[in-house]
């Protein structure tokens, strides 16, 4: 086993964390890898301090010849990431959270093994066990979407439902499962690339016509598929043109085609 720990070089207090960090690998006498990125600061900041921070400790796991890369991503993490895919209306897939196991691009695997368990626990468990651990201070800074929600609605979902987080961590598994069979579904429905029969594509529902439609192109949003598929659902004659992140769609009387 080795410890790795990123350095984002955005707060003043990471180099803290840093040292936090290699105390207690050299407490549980590992080898700890520290690594620095360095993501432009600004709108969208997030996103690339996450897509960097994947690369390096893609990069360090290799370098250790490690069969695994693991996170500690609890089931709070996972609510908070399935309540902001569901408010920006994202399919099934998707609203049911981070996966526990992928394949990065390099190659390495990473597991999140603690996806259903919670924070409360974890730190009974650490504090039972005697190691401490690191608050990160942005976690507190509500302007921020992920933190609101968990200053803000979690803990009214937990008032409301006790266990919330685990139980829906359980949920978006079983959402995640349904959302690779309605993929494995969709691949039978838009066969090739057209022309598609109307009439036929009409039989299907619309979740399974957007689900279709989407793999053609991934990054297409959500919005652009439900236009589509009620155009494709109606009974209009009159010839349409949609586009579809890179694509673009005729619907016309008889049959769907693809530019």
């Amino acid at each position: 086993m080795c410890v790795a720990t990123v350095n984002h070089n955005l707060r003043d207090e990471a180099q803290l964390e840093v040292e936090f960090a290699q105390r207690l690998a050299a407490w549980m006498d590992v080898p700890c890898s520290i690594l620095q990125v360095h993501p432009n600061a600004g709108a969208g900041v997030a996103d690339r301090a996450r897509k960097l921070r994947y690369k390096a400790l893609s990069r360090a796991a290799l370098k250790a010849e490690a069969v695994a890369l693991l996170t500690a991503h609890h089931a709070q993490d996972q609510l908070e990431t399935m309540l902001l895919r569901l408010a920006r209306g994202a399919g099934p897939k998707a609203i049911g959270g981070m996966r526990a196991r992928r394949k990065l691009k390099s190659g390495v695997i990473l597991l999140r093994p603690l996806l259903e368990v919670s924070r409360e626990d974890l730190r009974s468990l650490l504090t039972h066990a005697n190691v401490p651990w690191c608050e990160d201070p942005t976690n507190a800074n509500v302007a921020k979407p992920r933190a609101r929600i968990r200053a803000q609605i979690l803990p009214v979902l937990e008032s409301i439902h006790k266990g919330a987080a685990v139980r829906a961590s359980g949920a978006g598994r079983r959402l995640r499962e349904s959302g690779r069979l309605l993929q494995k579904t969709a691949r039978h429905v838009m066969v090739g690339v057209g022309p598609w029969p109307r009439e036929q594509l009409r039989t299907h529902g619309p979740a399974l016509l957007a689900t279709a439609l989407k793999r053609f192109d991934v990054e297409a949003n959500e919005r652009e598929l439900e236009v589509v598929v009620a155009a494709i659902r109606d009974r209009a004659t009159k010839p349409r043109m949609f586009q579809v992140g890179q694509n673009t769609f005729h619907v016309l009387a008889h049959q769907v085609q693809l530019d």
